[in-house]
């Protein structure tokens, strides 16, 4: 799953925008814990702007991309299971549930809808759109999503899921940063219900990010991302999640290229019918494979949605991101928070 995929501009150090993860946008599958994107050769920002360069030149575009989470908000395994149908169904609230319990009832299965349209956009705020360690520069940037997914059910426990996605990133002031992100999507998702109901899914990413206006190639991306995850359900309006995911990936620049190892723990309430919060820690480290350097990453973020109908979404989160580098320049710390819209039809 992979969590999650932003951009910037100016010669800077690398690092991330947003955190990951996850969430219903597309079952971007079993729990996004990644995210995935990237970027080349460095761009001039505003002459008034000092900011330093990345590794062999790379711009934070590829870095903060890989650090966008979906527009909707993170996907947790919950959500996951619930496509493939091994999610409990409970009867609505109700004044006599501390006197009977909680309660799992049968009810006709409803009607799977394998195809969704998904459509968003959110307005955010960084500290550091650079992502650099010393010359750290406060932006706005508005990020707008389209998404189609296809995810057809095999069975009780295996689900197919292929997913285009392009999002558009604009900056207020340093608009020099502006990019384009394409990825194309193909996996599977299985419910390894002889392991206790762990879900496992297998997926394939090509991603390409573009300059503002859809111009040249400033990087492109091909991962491979296996993850498990596992719900701990406490009751029906809160439960834990946890997940694990490895990402092997290849791209161009080859500077870029990078292994990523990541555990992602988060907390789901729901504190009224339509309105519900997310905590999420994720912890990643990364290995680049074409050069000497090694990170270790860490996100926290708060989450918050509200759902008007089935079908429209509002959100809000806050997020910290902390990059510790063993190279010189490649530290730094992010602060996002932010808000927007989403519709999404199924069918």
């Amino acid at each position: 799953m992979r969590f999650p995929k932003n951009a910037a501009h100016c010669f800077v150090e690398n690092g991330a925008i947003f955190s990951l993860t996850d969430e219903d946008h597309f079952f971007s599958l079993i729990l996004n814990v990644k995210t995935a994107l990237f970027s080349l050769v460095p761009f001039l920002l505003t002459p008034i702007v000092p900011l330093v360069g990345q590794t062999q030149n790379l711009p934070p575009q590829i870095e903060q991309s890989r650090q966008t989470l979906p527009i909707d908000s993170p996907l947790t395994p919950m959500e996951t299971e619930a496509n493939l149908g091994t999610s409990p169904t409970f009867t609505a609230e109700s004044p006599g549930d501390d006197d009977l319990g909680q309660q799992v009832i049968l009810k006709k299965k409803q009607v799977y809808e394998p195809f969704s349209i998904n459509l968003g956009t959110d307005l955010t705020y960084t500290s550091n759109v650079g992502l650099s360690e010393t010359f750290e520069q406060e932006d706005w940037f508005w990020r707008s999503v389209l998404n189609a997914t296809y995810a057809p059910r095999f069975g009780n426990y295996l689900l197919g899921i292929f997913s285009v996605t392009q999002e558009l990133f604009r900056y207020d002031e340093f608009d020099a940063l502006d990019f384009e992100s394409l990825t194309l999507s193909a996996g599977v998702a299985y419910n390894l219900w002889f392991l206790g109901g762990i879900n496992a899914s297998l997926q394939f990413d090509y991603n390409r990010l573009t300059s503002d206006d859809f111009g040249d190639e400033i990087f492109s991306n091909r991962t491979i991302n296996l993850t498990f995850s596992r719900n701990f359900i406490l009751s029906r309006a809160h439960y834990f999640y946890v997940a694990s995911s490895l990402e092997l990936g290849w791209s161009d620049p080859e500077a870029a290229a990078r292994n990523e190892f990541t555990l992602l723990g988060g907390y789901h309430v729901r504190l009224a019918r339509n309105f519900e919060l997310d905590l999420i820690y994720r912890a990643g480290y990364y290995h680049y494979t074409e050069i000497d350097r090694e990170d270790f990453n860490q996100t926290i973020q708060l989450s918050a949605r509200y759902h008007f109908t089935k079908w429209l979404t509002a959100n809000a989160n806050i997020s910290g991101i902390f990059n510790a580098s063993d190279r010189n320049g490649f530290d730094y710390e992010a602060l996002n928070t932010g808000a927007g819209i989403f519709v999404s039809w199924k069918f």
